[in-house]
């Protein structure tokens, strides 16, 4: 009989194996999520981020440990302007921590890491502990070293879930929203299990208690465990038992990977793929990978035989659920076909982001995965995709899209065949807020800038990019090259032509919607008879880049979606082309715009009555203006700058 001690530093090695797989990767990046963000949780000082003036503000973090601490030269590196440390009383340290636990959830210390990972902490707390009140102080604080955070490139959010709610299934915070609410509950608990790392305070007890019981059994199990003090219930949060998973939640689920999908398409494929998998089960209720992870690290002995077994240090919960996928997908005839494709989608996934092959944590899963048969068929040449040409990137792009779009389908007839009988647990707002960001990303409309199906914007970004303008008759045409290149080296290399347009600002603006441009990238302008200079485009797309940030469809508030779609930013571009104005009949001008929903677009003016009237449609329908600080006009320099900004009374 395997004794509680021994599972429980099955558990503290397996945790520390996926910190160390996260420092390996990236050891700045591990020692702010965890000892940076754990100790502004854990401290409220003046000088400090997330640093709240008020006294009955909770904060602290049970059982947090000196180690959790940074040292004095990240500490300094960090906040060189902070007396916290040389305090005569330390930092302000609570007697009475309310974050009984804090972990993080997803791909962090897995091969699927990435440069662009964001880091989600689960932050579990006692709402009867802390009031409303208190909840809400707890909730700003977090916002505030969310924000802190995004200043060094760190992509944080902080998820404060109610352990009591946790444990009953029912998640009503940042996370409902995260998950769209009921189309996510069981299947949002598995990903807790499956991948969490505990970063400092309580142990989940889940890992403690034996996979395959019934909840009447795994409540005895637990008032067994403390009956008879082979645990102190004090030391651990209890988020309650898993094992099984109804199908009829995973529809909702679906649907929402595919709204995940247009943010991060590689991780929904593998997602979209292991809910293909569950609802491929003939039972009512399937298995989840969670418990194969737990019997691997605290129950090995329920493992049907020795095969199984892997070192703590390279147990990877994503290599786990990629091994599963590609087994359903071989073992199925109809899926057969997808196989191939699937093995090299999970590859990529695995090696994106990652700045060299030699990285120690990533030799030991490369050689799972050689073991598992899960690298695609000259997979060497994937490695380098992020350097890929463009064209090549999104011509993948359209595959994964492809393959959602028709794994969906499939979901939605396995689906019908039993939700008669059992019900489906997303609601209608649920489909409606869901359904809408589909429609965003996908749907064509007039004058609307569309989205790329790429691999991911986040990947797109170009360093380099040249222009090239021709006039063909009476049309100019407006080309723009990935690289740079000369007149002669463009001849040679038309196969780097990323698109083409009548219209330059058009043509910005596209590179500025797909993630194609940011502020690193280097402008390049072949010699063209145009008044239009290499200075106009870097100083336009300067602009861009400033009042349109990156869009994060997963993020787009739930209160927007589920209201009438409004504008709420807008660019105004006067004369770009520079062409003479001899009176406000003859002046050019667009607006570029976002609305609420995510959709970017371009409407063009040839007078300035026309251009005035639709300000004044920004104003009083949308309340866009530069007094709201959500409208900038901007007047390329020129000759007759002067004069159309006093025609537009901007002096």
């Amino acid at each position: 009989m395997i004794s509680i001690n021994t599972r429980i530093n099955g558990f503290q090695r397996y945790n520390k194996g996926r910190k160390i797989k996260a420092i390996h990767f990236h050891a700045d990046k591990a020692a702010f999520f965890f000892k940076v963000i754990p100790y502004l949780l854990h401290s409220n000082y003046s000088d400090l981020p997330g640093f709240i003036d008020q006294p009955d503000c909770p904060y602290g973090i049970h059982q947090f440990l000196p180690e959790t601490l940074p040292d004095i030269s990240i500490f300094n590196l960090y906040f060189p302007e902070s007396t916290a440390l040389s305090a005569r009383k330390g930092p302000n340290i609570s007697s009475t921590p309310c974050i009984h636990s804090l972990k993080i959830i997803g791909s962090i210390g897995t091969i699927a890491q990435t440069e662009k990972s964001d880091c989600d902490y689960w932050v579990s707390i006692r709402h009867k502990e802390i009031g409303e009140d208190g909840l809400n102080l707890l909730e700003k604080k977090c916002r505030l070293i969310e924000k802190w955070a995004a200043e060094y490139d760190h992509e944080i959010y902080f998820f404060l879930m109610d352990i009591d709610q946790t444990r009953e299934n029912s998640f009503s915070s940042d996370a409902e929203d995260e998950s769209a609410g009921s189309a996510l509950k069981l299947l949002l608990k598995d990903e807790l299990f499956r991948t969490h790392i505990l970063v400092s305070g309580k142990m989940p007890l889940w890992w403690l208690i034996p996979p395959g019981l019934t909840s009447k059994q795994y409540s005895d199990y637990v008032s067994r465990l403390i009956s008879t003090k082979q645990i102190n219930p004090d030391n651990y949060i209890d988020l309650g038992y898993l094992s099984e998973i109804p199908r009829e939640e995973i529809f909702g689920a679906c649907l929402w990977q595919m709204n995940k999908a247009l943010d991060s398409p590689f991780k929904s494929v593998i997602k979209f793929a292991y809910l293909e998998l569950l609802l491929d089960q003939k039972s009512s209720d399937v298995p989840l990978l969670s418990n194969k992870i737990k019997q691997l690290v605290t129950f090995p002995e329920q493992l049907a035989n020795s095969r199984e077994m892997i070192k703590l240090e390279e147990i990877d919960p994503y290599l786990l659920l990629a091994r599963e996928i590609v087994t359903f997908y071989r073992n199925d005839k109809t899926l057969r076909k997808e196989e191939k494709f699937i093995r090299q989608c999970l590859y990529l996934k695995a090696v994106s982001g990652m700045k060299s092959q030699e990285t120690k944590h990533l030799s030991g899963s490369m050689a799972l995965m050689q073991q598992w048969d899960l690298l695609p068929d000259q997979h060497e040449k994937l490695t380098g995709f992020h350097t890929w040409s463009f064209k090549r990137q999104v011509k993948i792009g359209a595959r994964i899209h492809d393959y959602l779009i028709e794994t969906y389908k499939r979901l939605r007839l396995i689906l019908k065949t039993f939700q008669n009988e059992t019900g489906v647990t997303i609601t209608e707002r649920d489909i409606s807020i869901l359904g809408r960001k589909l429609y965003t990303f996908y749907d064509k409309k007039n004058h609307k800038i569309n989205y790329l199906r790429t691999i991911s914007r986040d990947i797109m970004v170009r360093a380099h990019l040249t222009f090239h303008i021709t006039k063909t008759g009476d049309e100019i045409f407006f080309y723009v090259f990935e690289g740079e290149h000369d007149i002669e080296s463009l001849k040679a290399n038309k196969n780097l032509l990323i698109k083409k347009d009548t219209c330059l600002l058009e043509l910005l603006a596209w590179l500025l919607v797909n993630g194609i441009i940011d502020k690193k990238t280097t402008f390049h302008l072949t010699p063209t008879y145009l008044p239009i200079v290499l200075a106009d485009i870097q100083s336009f797309a300067d602009i861009l880049i400033q009042i349109f940030p990156k869009l994060n469809f997963a993020r787009i508030s739930t209160e927007d979606l589920l209201e009438e779609e409004r504008i709420v930013q807008a660019l105004v571009v006067i004369n770009f082309d520079k062409k003479p104005v001899k009176s406000s009949s003859t002046l050019q001008s667009a607006i570029i715009s976002v609305n609420s929903y995510g959709e970017y677009f371009i409407h063009h003016y040839d007078t300035l009555a026309q251009l005035k009237n639709a300000m004044s449609v920004l104003l009083t329908r949308h309340l866009i203006s530069r007094w709201n600080n959500n409208l900038e006009i901007y007047i390329p320099s020129q000759p007759e700058q002067y004069h159309i900004k006093t025609m537009i009374n901007l002096n």
